[in-house]
């Protein structure tokens, strides 16, 4: 959907008039909602027009009748083909009613003449009877002049009262409505031979209502699914506190389809040039303006659900407090819209490419909903629940009311072909390095200020200008005036971003424990800028930009920043590898373009060259895609964007723990019937959550109660190194009083789906949960023109190895000091041994290395601290430390870092773990003493570990990622459909994973009977897997409800200790879990 800038203003006509910019012609238009009155005025459906449907055979006694309409329509076709041959028909302007006239005129003339007549031979009859005045002399010349002048004064008479009915218009006065003015100045305009204007009133759409009349209730339902699932999303993102959730149990378009009332063709108009944010498109378009009308039938003999069915229908279910489920049926009584599109032409079948839809002002929909529940009323008749599912459905269709506007691709839609490329169109990678000589934040508080809070608790947010939502945060540098982050990240750009205008924003603030946080300064740099400008198209700029207030007013202060665009990776570097000639490929494109359009091409013809080069550039668009989506990435470059995209999940059930065997013969029948004819209360109400190298980065929204889940929701992220990542979409059924189970998952590394081609699609299974099912899904890779350097390649969740440490020309004090290993969420100890002239050694207990979790490995350092002895706290003598950006993964390496003296009042290992400084230069300037030198021997593991497990108990995010890694660990031990091999990163329990010890079910084994006490301690180790699975005592609701309840006492009470530690320290921005909107 389109979103253009201008929204629309209203045009001082009616009340519900605005003048907007239509999406088609990209021309300023008038339009209007539709109101009651006028969806009232559509006639409900002829049955004799339906008729067809509802009767399978006709009637012997209707056939004449079939046949005089048959012989009638074909009648009527020759008639319009006679009168376009002869151009000789023309219609009368004044209609109908000027024919009646004329027959009133006709009808008063021959009555006024017949009955004179009449009169005067009643008179004469009269005079004979009586004996008249005449004498007998003139009896000859007196019947002589009655047969002559009698009916010539009757015949007079008739054509004067038949004149003055014409010319006085005494008969039938036409009424005062806008069509009888127009037949009023018909009537005075000059008669004209020539046609109708074609232009001048929409076509007739008979024929086209004829066909949907027969193909409307043969077309499958499941195509309306995306509807449903539209309509349902609005419902649930409204709901009302006393609805838990909402579902469209079915959905049927019915066997009466919707009548196109007119259509019309449009000119162009401007649609190839931008207007108020709309880009201009180029090519062979077909403009309409399409009428669509709805009545459904209210009449007719059959009763109930099964008489209503004909109408189009939603069967929906409304979920209550306390588990109360109510079905209601949904019936459409009636809509009125009108509708522009816009469709693209390709020389190719199906010969419709993209098409533009954008609605004429807000439509007007109606519907009854029924309980299904006996003598219960019309819920539409309740003010509350009538008037949410009415706004619900007016929100759903306005997202779609000029100026907005929908694409769909008809051509994908209709030949069934994969989506070949990703929406963004390329990434801005950026790294924030430094801020100087900004002011301090704190300067307006009433309160005094220390010393060191002058120099700021500062951060930095990136993000685009005018959407104004932060995308991205920086960690918070404590009590520093010249903060070193030295962090990067991606920013995606695709065509929302370009035709809105965006402009990158960095934002420079100072957080506040107690009050809002202070903006120091702003950053923006245009978009267009990036795009366009060779300093950064496809390379990096170093830059360093004063900071700006809101309303662009210079203030104080400084901030280095590297930034970058990055476009995806072109069709010649994608055949380098295979040695193929880009430049023939492009001719041969071009002379097949040529060859299709030749019978469009005018010789000379401006427009004609014109659509040949945009024909052209589709082509070479198309095959560009074919050849990369169909060939595995290019190693060169291994950084790009993954679109990943969930379709349906179809067959999904809960797994009956407390059922045995398997259902078949007659009793399975019986069960299968009883099945049919239960409720659907042991059905899941899924929904997915897509994980990506063990960070959750999106959820769908919950489809309630549903056997085949349609969700059609996916995201785009860039990903620093295809070849490692791996990518996890977990399916829960969200349930009350309980902890939502995981159904199922799918894990998919990505160095075995695109080991031949760079994109994936297809049908994949459900396993390690407690259900079955099979998820529809397509996922797609496009690289971008970016190398990054190795050690940004990792992941952001790790664990750090450290196995060994060794000192070089450590000063004697120092030598008896152990090692104190920390990171923001860990900590590991070493003590010293035996060591040569130069220096001491150290390891681990037990000579086990340390391991330590990290979450925010691009954001973190690894601090190593030489601890001594002393009465009171130990003291920290020297310190050195390990930016954690600068270390590639899972590669061992030996690094030497110097040993620096902390002094107590220069907080110089403070600002070291904060501050990104690796230059030692800088350090020594900044009054740094060295002492030495540490030899140190690490290895950093990709991903989350057993060691992680404490920090999942405190983050509900990390829990659930830490129970998806479990499920899918435990399905790739039972080799049950998992995509590869490896799950990028150790599982979740391997720091404290030990081999059990039982015996082998091998013939001649020996069976050991295990005491009461090891049977508690194996259970104890087998219970995270057997709750996971509902079983042990997890398979009886009740346990379950018991184990949420303390839970979330648990959970809350972690929420409030957390919440107090928080008002004494500060808290850095979290930018979330993206959800489908």
């Amino acid at each position: 959907m389109s979103e253009p800038n201008n929204p629309g203003v209203p045009s001082g006509g009616k009340d519900n008039e605005r003048e907007v910019t239509d999406p088609v012609t990209h021309l300023p238009l008038t339009i209007h909602d539709v109101t009651d009155v006028e969806l009232e005025q559509i006639p409900p459906p002829d049955e004799l027009e339906f008729g067809s449907i509802t009767e399978k055979k006709p009637k012997k006694q209707d056939e004449q009748k079939m046949k005089e309409e048959s012989n009638q329509r074909h009648v009527g076709v020759e008639k319009t083909l006679h009168d376009v041959t002869h151009r000789g028909w023309w219609r009368d302007p004044a209609g109908d009613q000027d024919r009646a006239r004329i027959q009133t005129a006709f009808v008063a003339a021959g009555a006024s003449g017949v009955g004179a007549f009449g009169a005067w031979v009643v008179w004469w009859l009269a005079e004979k009877l009586t004996g008249g005045r005449r004498g007998n002399g003139s009896t000859t010349l007196w019947t002589l002049l009655d047969i002559f002048l009698v009916p010539f004064g009757c015949s007079v008479l008739a054509i004067c009262v038949g004149m003055a009915a014409l010319s006085f218009k005494l008969v039938q006065p036409e009424a005062k409505t806008q069509e009888g003015e127009d037949r009023k100045r018909a009537d005075h305009a000059p008669k004209s031979k020539k046609p109708q204007d074609e232009q001048s009133s929409p076509e007739s759409a008979q024929w086209l209502n004829a066909l949907l009349t027969s193909l409307w209730p043969t077309v499958n339902p499941a195509l309306f699914t995306s509807i449903s699932d539209m309509l349902e999303d609005a419902l649930q993102s409204t709901l009302p506190k006393a609805v838990n959730g909402v579902r469209v149990a079915d959905i049927g378009q019915g066997s009466l389809p919707v009548r196109v009332l007119g259509v019309r063709w449009l000119a162009p108009g401007l649609g190839g040039e931008d207007r108020d944010g709309m880009q201009g498109e180029e090519g062979d378009f077909v403009n309409l303006e399409i009428a669509l009308g709805y009545r459904a039938r209210t009449g007719g003999t059959a009763k109930g659900l099964r008489g209503r069915s004909g109408n189009a229908h939603l069967l929906m279910e409304f979920y209550a407090a306390g588990g109360i489920v109510l079905p209601v049926w949904v019936e459409l009584t009636g809509f009125l819209c009108t509708m522009r599109t816009r469709i693209q032409l390709t020389p190719n079948p199906p010969f419709l490419s993209l098409m533009t839809l954008t609605l004429l002002g807000q439509p007007k929909v109606t519907m009854n909903c029924t309980p299904l529940a006996k003598n219960f009323l019309n819920v539409m008749d309740l003010p509350v629940l009538s008037g949410w599912l009415q706004s619900a459905v007016d929100a759903a269709v306005a997202e779609y009311v000029a100026p907005r506007s929908m694409n769909l691709d008809l051509k994908a839609i209709l030949m069934g072909e994969e989506k070949r490329d990703t929406d963004a169109w390329g990434v801005v990678i950026l790294t924030v390095r430094r801020a100087t000589d900004f002011r301090m934040g704190d300067g307006g508080k009433i309160w005094k200020v220390s010393e060191g809070a002058k120099m700021g608790d500062t951060y930095v947010t990136a993000g685009w200008s005018k959407w104004g939502k932060p995308l991205w945060s920086t960690r918070i540098i404590q009590k520093d005036g010249k903060p070193v982050w030295e962090e990067t990240t991606a920013l995606l750009v695709g065509p929302a971003e370009v035709h809105a205008k965006e402009s990158v924003r960095l934002q420079l603030w100072d957080s506040d424990r107690f009050t809002a946080d202070d903006l120091l300064g702003n950053i923006d740099l245009s978009l267009k800028e990036l795009l366009t400008s060779a300093e950064f198209k496809n390379t990096i700029a170093t830059r360093t930009d004063d900071l700006f207030s809101d309303t662009g007013k210079k203030l104080p202060g400084s901030l280095e920043w590297e930034v970058g665009y990055f476009a995806k990776t072109t069709l010649e570097q994608h055949l380098k590898d295979k040695k193929e000639d880009p430049e023939e490929l492009k001719q041969k494109i071009s002379k097949e373009a040529e060859e299709k359009l030749r019978e469009a091409k005018t010789p000379g013809s401006q427009e004609s060259d014109e659509e040949i080069q945009q024909q052209k550039k589709e082509d070479l668009k198309e095959k560009t895609d074919e050849i990369i989506t169909s060939s595995p990435p290019v190693a060169e470059w291994p950084s790009g964007i993954l679109s990943v995209r969930i379709e349906q999940i179809s067959g999904l059930e809960v797994e009956r723990i407390r059922e045995s065997g398997v259902k078949g013969g007659q009793l399975g029948e019986e069960m299968e019937g009883q099945e049919e004819d239960s409720d659907d209360g042991d059905l899941p109400s899924a929904y997915c959550t897509i994980v990506i190298n063990h960070q959750r980065v999106y959820k769908t929204r919950t489809k309630m109660k549903s056997g085949d889940p349609y969700f059609d929701a996916g995201t785009e992220k860039f990903i620093r190194d295809w070849r490692t990542t791996t990518v996890i979409i977990s399916v829960r059924d969200s349930r009350l009083h309980e902890a939502n189970p995981l159904l199922g998952v799918v894990v998919l590394p990505l160095t075995s789906l695109f080991k031949h081609a760079s994109q994936f699609s297809g049908s994949l299974p459900l396993v390690g949960g407690i259900g079955y099912g099979r998820m529809r899904l397509s996922l797609t890779f496009r690289s971008v023109q970016a190398k990054l350097p190795k050690r940004l390649l990792g992941w952001d969740n790790c664990t750090v190895e450290i196995t060994g440490a060794k000192a070089d020309n450590l000063p004697q004090e120092l030598r008896s000091c152990r090692l104190v290993w920390r990171t923001n969420n860990g900590k590991g100890r070493m003590v010293p041994y035996d060591g040569d002239e130069s220096g001491p050694r150290w390891h681990g207990k037990g000579e086990r290395p340390a391991c330590l979790p990290v979450t925010k490995r691009y954001a973190e350092c690894l601090t190593v601290q030489m601890r001594k002895r002393v009465v009171g706290p130990d003291h920290t003598p020297a310190y050195a430390t390990i930016w954690l950006k600068d270390i590639p993964d899972d590669e061992e390496l030996n690094l030497t870092v110097p040993l620096w003296r902390n002094k107590k009042d220069d907080g110089g290992i403070t600002r070291a773990q904060a501050n990104a400084i690796g230059d030692e230069e800088e350090l020594e300037g900044e009054g740094g003493e060295q002492v030495g030198t540490l030899d140190i021997t690490l290895r950093i593991h990709p991903g989350l570990s057993g060691y992680h497990k404490k920090m999942a108990s405190h983050d509900k995010g990390m829990a659930d990622v830490m129970e998806v890694l479990d499920c899918a660990q435990a399905a790739q031990e039972g080799k049950s459909g998992i995509v590869g091999v490896d799950l990028g990163g150790d599982s979740a329990s391997s720091s404290d994973s030990s081999t059990d010890t039982e015996a082998d079910d091998g013939e001649g084994a020996e069976v050991k009977k295990l005491t009461f006490k090891e049977e508690v301690k194996g259970y104890k180790k087998r219970k995270g897997e057997l709750h996971r699975k509902h079983r042990g005592l997890m398979q009886w609701s009740g346990m379950r409800n018991i184990a949420h309840l303390g839970q979330g006492v648990e959970h809350k009470a972690e929420q409030l200790g957390d919440k107090l530690k928080g008002t004494f320290k500060h808290e850095e921005r979290q930018t979330g879990i993206e959800k489908e909107a």
